[in-house]
């Protein structure tokens, strides 16, 4: 291999690195602030996440598999799973209030099917 093919070589090798780089630095900063809204909302809730599953059962029935932030609110929400006869619910319940704000049947790809507004 002569001397201008290793100094492309080494040349793309360098390109490659520096963009891995920045892409891993880009996906680093919106994790922090997918964190940070996160941690903004929950402040904002005045119920705990323990209300919020005890509301999601209450309402359906069921039990709690899975207890979340609905990070996708603008409003602090929390997203419960609720296992009720072999069938997934999805609760949404509001943190501040504690209100059940929605109540859907999840179908096999994991997203709702159902939606019963509450």
């Amino acid at each position: 291999m002569n001397t201008i093919h290793l100094k492309i070589l080494t040349s793309l090798c360098a390109i490659m690195i520096m963009t891995g780089s920045a892409v891993n630095l880009a996906q680093a900063a919106k994790s922090d602030n997918k964190e940070a809204k996160e941690l903004q909302l929950f402040n904002q809730a005045t119920i705990s996440l323990q209300d919020a599953i005890k509301a999601a059962e209450q309402k359906t029935g069921g039990k709690a598999m899975e207890a979340e932030l609905n990070d996708e609110s603008v409003a602090v929400q929390f997203e419960i799973e609720i296992l009720k006869d072999g069938k997934v619910h999805e609760v949404i319940v509001d943190g501040k209030t504690g209100k059940v704000l929605k109540v859907s049947l999840e179908d096999e790809s994991g997203e709702g099917a159902e939606n019963e507004k509450e």
